[in-house]
């Protein structure tokens, strides 16, 4: 079992978080999607994939989400003054981020207020903003129907949320229940008998000290982020698959639009989850790569 640890930031808050990989290797700090949680990197072994990549991977749960402390009313670009703090606390002077589908967005908050610390982003599956147009279409219902609920009703949220770490006492039935909805290549990932625990794991441990930390995740992935990614010296990759349904490639071709230098990987029938699922040691020797080439 992987430690917690902890970072303690200047307001006194702290940030729960793993250290993974190899801790001589280029420094990287994951952000998790949602309902996720850092325990998502068991689920996808992002602890080997690491290892074999030269990659220190810092996963860090978000305010609220899993062991770190609450950060009520908090903003995109108030998470990336918080991973200047965990870097400045883990002795950090520059570092990579990394951020898989709502994290993402926490990557480019990243990417816009600290490009003078970053030496590269990656972002596998990532969301883009709810006003941008036409960047939903081809979204599951399912899910358009938990972004709008996270938008405009947040208290259903918590009940949906309540609901779904009830369900986590039965991983089985969690995640078959969670595969309906699910693109071909991720519902063949959720049938694979060693997939429920871990998932059902990352989802209860994210809501181990309540739903809030989730559903400010979700309203934030869910409303106008505040500000847009602009092209920077800082090196930029994008992964999406081309049949994922929880965030359509349309969120990637609108990234890639904005930063026209960005290395851009569209996975043939890849989905939201299989991309990284199968991926991940890919993913990050390119991000090694990115980090090297920066100095």
């Amino acid at each position: 079992m992987t430690t917690e640890l902890f970072a303690t930031l200047p307001d006194g808050r702290r940030l729960a978080y793993f250290d993974l990989g190899d801790p001589d290797g280029h420094p990287v700090i994951h952000s998790h999607g949602a309902p996720n949680g850092k325990l998502e990197t068991a689920f996808f072994d992002l602890d080997g994939a690491a290892k074999r990549s030269g990659i220190r991977l810092v996963a860090v749960d978000r305010p609220g989400v899993g062991g770190s402390d609450p950060a009520p009313g908090r903003t995109l670009l108030g998470w990336a003054d918080d991973v200047a703090g965990l870097a400045d606390a883990l002795g950090l002077d520059r570092f990579a981020v990394f951020g898989y589908s709502i994290g993402g967005a926490s990557a480019l908050a990243c990417l816009h207020r600290l490009p003078d610390r970053l030496t590269a982003v990656t972002i596998v599956s990532g969301v883009g903003p709810a006003d941008v147009a036409g960047i939903a279409v081809r979204r599951s219902k399912d899910v358009a129907r938990v972004m709008h609920f996270a938008r405009n009703w947040p208290r259903i949220t918590s009940l949906v949320l309540a609901f779904m770490k009830f369900g986590t006492k039965t991983p089985e039935k969690m995640i078959a229940a969670s595969a309906k909805g699910m693109p071909a290549p991720d519902r063949a990932i959720a049938d694979r008998p060693e997939s429920a625990a871990p998932f059902a794991a990352f989802i209860a441990d994210a809501l181990r000290n309540g739903t809030d930390g989730v559903r400010d995740d979700l309203r934030l992935a869910a409303s106008p982020w505040g500000f847009t990614p602009v092209e920077s010296k800082v090196p930029v990759s994008i992964w999406h698959g081309t049949a994922d349904t929880n965030v359509p490639v349309a969120a990637a071709q609108w990234l890639s639009g904005l930063l026209p230098s960005a290395t851009v990987t569209l996975v043939p029938e890849g989905g939201h989850i299989s991309v990284l699922d199968e991926r991940a040691e890919e993913v990050l020797l390119q991000l090694t790569e990115m980090q090297a080439s920066a100095g």
